[in-house]
């Protein structure tokens, strides 16, 4: 597969990082990952924005235009084959290095950062995911978390430990939850609840990361008048729920039907979930279609 790094087109093995790199030595930057259909992105500008937005709170400078990053996106999407398929791209933006300065405190923008972007195809057990669900477990309050949760910065670390969780209990999402008991989000996504028609998603002010896809799904909740609050919920909300799912660019919308080995609902994707799959795939279907993607 080739990658993007610094103005280069490069065979991925073959693309190299200064070894004073503070991304890779102190994760000393910023990410965002977002889904391809049929070689277009789907909400670039808004996951630009917002990469910008959290790269200006570590002082570090993005220098590529929304215009290039387009344009390189979609060269990566037709050499690496992606163009008519599926695709999950990562944009890592890092502070650079300078061996005279390997921990730079002053005057950051002075060094070049460096630009990677990757891209490959979606695993293919995200289709069998949203068609038969996921099993989800609950992390211990406080685990698993980063001291600036709401910046995707590259201290990935802590949803990467919450992964592992997941898989050793024979899962495919970890639930994070707070030092205080509430409910966050998933290692790499956001949680949903459902009961009695109504749909419910942890509050942004209880410290986390509230992804573009999670807006999408409020959106569409609202275009389909089900009706939907932002607020403090507590795993007994999760486990009493009707139906659960979450919320990602890239996984897009996955049912969950067992939290640690208890049922949600009747172990099946709820109504309610089926209908914003289907409002969501709409949407993409529009977007890619009419080029607004």
């Amino acid at each position: 597969m080739l990658v993007y790094l610094n103005g280069d087109y490069l065979p991925a093995d073959q693309a190299r990082v200064s070894a004073w790199d503070g991304g890779f030595l102190y994760g000393d930057g910023v990410y965002t990952t977002l889904r391809l259909y049929g070689g277009r992105p789907l909400d670039l500008r808004a996951h630009l924005e917002r990469l910008r937005r959290h790269a200006d709170a570590l002082s570090l400078p993005v220098p590529p235009t929304d215009t290039e990053f387009a344009a390189v996106i979609a060269h990566l999407a037709e050499a690496n084959g992606l163009a008519a398929t599926d695709g999950r791209l990562r944009i890592t933006v890092s502070r650079g290095g300078d061996p005279e300065d390997p921990l730079p405190l002053r005057d950051l923008g002075r060094l070049n950062p460096t630009v990677l972007l990757t891209l490959a195809p979606v695993p293919p057990a995200f289709a069998a995911w949203a068609r038969d669900g996921i099993a989800a477990c609950l992390l211990e309050p406080g685990s698993a978390r980063g001291n600036l949760p709401h910046l995707k910065t590259l201290n990935g670390l802590p949803a990467l430990l919450a992964q592992r969780q997941a898989a050793a209990r024979g899962c495919q999402e970890a639930v994070l939850v707070s030092e205080d008991g509430r409910l966050l989000e998933g290692s790499v996504s956001n949680l949903f609840l459902a009961k009695a028609g109504r749909l419910s998603t942890p509050a942004g002010t209880d410290g986390l990361l509230a992804g573009r896809t999670r807006e999408r799904v409020l959106a569409l909740a609202a275009q389909l008048d089900v009706p939907c609050e932002r607020r403090s919920l507590l795993p007994a909300d999760l486990l009493g729920a009707d139906e659960a799912f979450t919320a990602s660019s890239v996984r897009e919308i996955l049912p969950v039907v067992a939290v640690d080995g208890v049922a949600i609902g009747d172990r099946q994707p709820g109504p309610l979930t089926r209908r914003l799959q289907e409002a969501y795939r709409e949407l993409v279907a529009v977007a890619v279609a009419d080029g607004s993607a």
